[in-house]
């Protein structure tokens, strides 16, 4: 699942796996890497809170192409550290890959998109990538707080709060849907009022009908 900050990602991969695969354990989260080791998952934990963590009060010190490479870095993790997640048989639904770490990077600064790109390139992709296309006014009315990163403070907005996530928002929004048209991604568009089930099961059902694909 992939769309803007609080355009109900997580709900949604919730409520997927848990009508493709009912009290299945799948993973939902993208900063979520089970280790073999502990060892390992110290160092996970580590690189987690280095790229996420709250951001400097001064502001973003190092740049995007700074950011990106470390989020870059911190994707490898599941391509060694869980193979099972690209098994045929196994269920993963996640709220959100790179993609979205993309678009911003683009937003914030006038980078090639082909070298943001390519630190990804051994990273694996999901089967099916779903785009919810929600306004950024209703993904903000949905939540009371939002991060630093999550209204462009690192990027140029200055203004109020709720004026600064919409101008941010809507040019990720812009990067994504551009991602998503090139890609041939489903891009489903709730109304406001749309229950987030009524969108789970339409996702669910495009799952079904992509798992009977030869």
């Amino acid at each position: 699942m992939e769309g803007i900050d609080g355009s109900g990602k997580s709900t949604v991969a919730r409520l997927v796996t848990q009508e493709l695969e009912p009290g299945s354990t799948a993973p939902t989260g993208r900063k979520h890497t089970v280790a073999a080791d502990p060892g390992t998952e110290a160092s996970a934990d580590l690189l987690r809170e280095l790229i996420w963590s709250s951001p400097e009060k001064q502001g973003d010190t190092y740049g995007a192409a700074h950011w990106i490479l470390l989020i870059a870095s911190w994707y490898a993790g599941p391509a060694r550290l869980r193979p099972d997640l690209t098994d045929a048989g196994t269920l993963a639904v996640l709220d959100g890959w790179y993609y979205r770490d993309i678009a911003k990077t683009l937003v914030r600064e006038p980078l090639d998109t082909r070298w943001a790109e390519s630190p990804f390139d051994p990273v694996p992709e999901p089967a099916l990538t779903v785009l919810l296309d929600v306004a950024p006014e209703v993904a903000r009315a949905r939540r009371d707080n939002f991060k630093d990163t999550e209204i462009g403070c690192w990027d140029g907005f200055t203004g109020s709060s709720r004026a600064s996530f919409f101008g941010y928002q809507t040019l990720a929004c812009r990067e994504l849907l551009h991602t998503a048209k090139a890609r041939g991604r489903p891009v489903p568009t709730p109304d406001a009022d749309d229950p987030p089930e009524r969108t789970a099961d339409a996702v669910a059902t495009a799952v079904r009908a992509l798992r009977r694909t030869p």
